[in-house]
């Protein structure tokens, strides 16, 4: 049976051909589209997050839903429902994972759109995405074998 979802074109930034689609429903949270970017990317938690809804990487704080354990007095949880946002189909949002490493994923809101799959769910994947934390040998980071 098909199912609303949002659906999301998902780039890494800075690495060209890494992306996904993917699909929730409008009553999935931001919270819940992060969860599904870290299996995507291949990502481990926890990490702070954030998205911004102007498509900004770090611009207006007043465009910002950040981590829900991690909020400071005037910001936004990243808990709330995509169908409560005004989401447009083009709209761009940037979201940042891991505040020190800065893993940069640029969203543009596909469509809404009937899917048949269970949702939240990868629809598709594009390339390869790097390590999160690169392998490094001892010699480069200072350890004597």
């Amino acid at each position: 049976m098909a199912s609303d979802a949002y659906v999301f074109d998902a780039r890494l930034v800075d690495h060209r051909g890494v992306g996904a689609r993917l699909a929730l429903a409008p009553n999935d949270t931001l919270d819940s589209l992060h969860g599904l970017l870290r299996e995507a990317f291949g990502w481990d938690d926890p990490h702070l997050y954030s998205f911004f809804l102007d498509g900004e990487f770090w611009a207006d704080p007043a465009s910002e839903y950040t981590s829900p354990d991690e909020i400071e007095e005037g910001q936004r949880s990243a808990v709330v429902a995509l169908e409560e946002l005004g989401l447009e189909p083009g709209q761009e949002i940037a979201y940042v994972f891991d505040f020190g490493d800065q893993w940069r994923v640029l969203l543009t809101v596909a469509d809404l759109a009937s899917v048949d799959e269970a949702l939240p769910c990868i629809v598709e994947r594009r390339g390869d995405p790097p390590p999160q934390y690169p392998d490094y040998d001892g010699e480069e980071i200072g350890i004597d074998e």
